[in-house]
């Protein structure tokens, strides 16, 4: 009786094992598959049992084993979780993001707001959130570029012959108009 406790327990105690993520495979038959060294070191290998709709290919971090019934013969990878040195996006509670080691996400308020950074030359950031569009790379942005070109314009002056014109004052009301529709669909900042 004390035997089966204790196989028991070992089998309980098994269920789900630790281990670090070793490499990825990226050809052969063992494509996509990648290595987890467990907490015993035992080195298993398979591809990774993700949810429908997500994917990801982690170059480090750990992961977690289920082993059926205890038994390391039958078992899954679950996807890998980031290292220390990986840091993701900040969330509210609520909140769900898809992101990297090297700094890009998408993040999904659960307000409503989608909010992307790519994190690559130019750090491009797209939001939308509250009915309003930001569409920038962390020096400019498009509605600073619109809301510029709107005032240029509308402070056009003429030169030459004549004495020096502007644009008169009923388009100029038009071309604030417009601005304001700007302002109405993109974010000034974020």
């Amino acid at each position: 009786m004390i035997e089966q406790i204790r196989e028991l327990a070992a089998k309980l105690r098994n269920t789900f094992v630790s281990g670090e993520f070793q490499k990825r495979y990226t050809d052969g038959d063992k494509k996509d598959q990648i290595q987890v060294k467990t907490h015993n070191n035992r080195v298993v290998e398979k591809k990774e049992a993700f949810p429908y709709g997500f994917y990801a290919k982690a170059k480090n971090g750990r992961a977690f084993v289920f082993c059926q019934g205890g038994n390391l013969d039958g078992f899954e990878i679950f996807p890998v979780q980031p290292g220390d040195n990986v840091k993701p996006p900040e969330l509210e509670e609520g909140d769900a993001a898809i992101y990297t080691g090297e700094g890009g996400w998408i993040v999904l308020r659960e307000a409503g707001g989608i909010e992307i950074n790519a994190k690559a030359s130019g750090n491009v950031t797209a939001i939308a959130e509250n009915g309003k569009f930001y569409f920038g790379n962390g020096s400019k942005n498009i509605c600073e570029l619109f809301v510029g070109l709107i005032d240029e314009i509308k402070a056009i002056v003429t030169s030459g012959g004549p004495p020096s014109h502007t644009i008169n004052p009923a388009t100029q009301q038009k071309l604030e108009a417009y601005k304001d529709q700007i302002k109405s669909l993109f974010m000034e900042n974020v």
